[in-house]
């Protein structure tokens, strides 16, 4: 919801008679107080209402002008420019000339006008009801095409990995739900296309069960397009920094241990693969064969120490388990389940495993890691900040050439 008055004991008043209505938790809302400050969260932002005084400045710090709201109303009419029509809106005046002035034109669009009054509930008791019908409305009547969010992009780490993703120039900006603790970040992607809405957000901890945890928070409260995987990995090949898109993924820990005939314990893996949208992966192999000069243009965007080769990406299985892998005997077991492998962590699986049984709408999750290690010994921290820089810059760049 976008509340959008110049008088901040107003705008208070108008939330708590929404929470009042519908409960604080279920409200995700946000305030604007000028007609450009209000057009710039419609351009990035799907608001379901939009409660409007009529009476505004058009920009920040100005003085209100008596058309202001029906300005901004008329701009959304018209689709532009770029801006993102609520599925309902709600003006709202206390001066009777401007509410008589501005009752044909809003009834005309099948648009509600309240008269406010401070001393008068009444307003408040017809927003409570909107509130409430608009939020049983969700809960209740969600469409596979309900996307509420472009992208989010989920880490296993907050220092390096998150860090990498929150230094993107996406105007990120600290977010939080009611009753949860993750602390996330929403942002915004330009392309030719038009902006995209982004979140992002890190694991409580490395593993694949804290990633399928947080995925599913994810989804449920951002309702994304599209989810991706970023950080850092074990690479079977390649060079340090080198981006890894996943094509497929298992836990190569899931299977039967059994005894042998000497009685010594025998453990057979019963991988479960799940693969990439193949959309996706088309995309992936499309930006390999024609998009060399971006990765080189990451390259040059980095402030530290680069290795001497030049930056790669890499496409093909990467699995998931549950420890750190420094052994070459256990890289060995693990490629026997594929012998194309690129990539071994610990987080992947949980991502795709999150997003194939969520509920509708659900999102297409994609894995971009960047090499830091070679899951040998000696095992090296020198690499990692890079990685998460290649990695993070990767995701950005695929998600303005081929999300949109």
């Amino acid at each position: 919801m976008l509340v959008v008055d110049d008088n901040e004991a107003k705008r208070n008043r108008i939330r708590g008679a929404l929470a009042d209505a519908v409960g604080e938790p279920q409200l995700d809302l946000k305030s604007a107080s000028s007609v450009a400050a209000a057009g710039a969260m419609l351009e990035s932002h799907d608001f379901d209402l939009l409660i409007l005084d009529l009476n505004l400045p058009m920009r920040d710090g100005e003085s209100p002008v008596k058309d202001g709201g029906m300005r901004l109303l008329r701009t959304i009419v018209r689709g532009g420019p770029r801006l993102r029509r609520p599925k309902h809106i709600v003006g709202l005046t206390e001066f009777a000339d401007l509410f008589k002035e501005s009752e044909s034109e809003m009834e005309s669009e099948s648009w509600q006008l309240l008269h406010y009054a401070f001393d008068s509930s009444a307003w408040q008791d017809v927003l409570g009801r909107k509130a409430v019908y608009i939020t049983g409305t969700l809960a209740g009547m969600r469409s596979d095409d309900d996307y509420q969010t472009d992208l989010a992009i989920i880490t296993a780490l907050k220092e390096i990995e998150l860090d990498a993703i929150l230094s993107l120039p996406c105007e990120w900006k600290s977010l939080r739900r009611s009753q949860d603790d993750t602390y996330y970040y929403e942002g915004r992607i330009e392309t030719e296309g038009g902006p995209l809405k982004v979140v992002c957000c890190a694991a409580i901890e490395m593993g694949m069960a804290a990633t399928a945890c947080l995925a599913t928070k994810v989804i449920y409260n951002f309702s994304p397009r599209y989810l991706a995987m970023a950080g850092i990995t074990a690479g079977m090949a390649g060079n340090f920094g080198d981006v890894i898109f996943a094509d497929q993924s298992w836990d190569y820990g899931a299977g039967k241990v059994i005894n042998s005939s000497n009685a010594e314990s025998v453990f057979k893996p019963g991988p479960n693969y799940i693969a990439v949208d193949a959309e996706l992966k088309e995309k992936a192999q499309h930006f390999k064969q024609t998009r060399s000069a971006i990765l080189h243009e990451i390259e040059s965007r980095w402030q530290g120490n680069t290795p001497s080769s030049r930056l790669n990406l890499s496409i093909g299985p990467v699995a998931s388990g549950a420890a750190v892998v420094e052994s070459q005997e256990m890289i060995d077991a693990i490629r026997t389940h594929n012998r194309k492998l690129i990539g071994v962590e610990m987080e992947v699986y949980g991502s795709f495993l999150a997003c194939r049984t969520a509920r509708a709408p659900r999102p297409k999750c994609f894995a971009a890691k960047s090499i830091c290690d070679f899951a040998a010994p000696p095992k090296t921290d020198e690499y990692q900040k890079y990685a998460a820089f290649t990695s993070a810059q990767f995701v950005l760049e695929f998600a303005k050439h081929y999300l949109r």
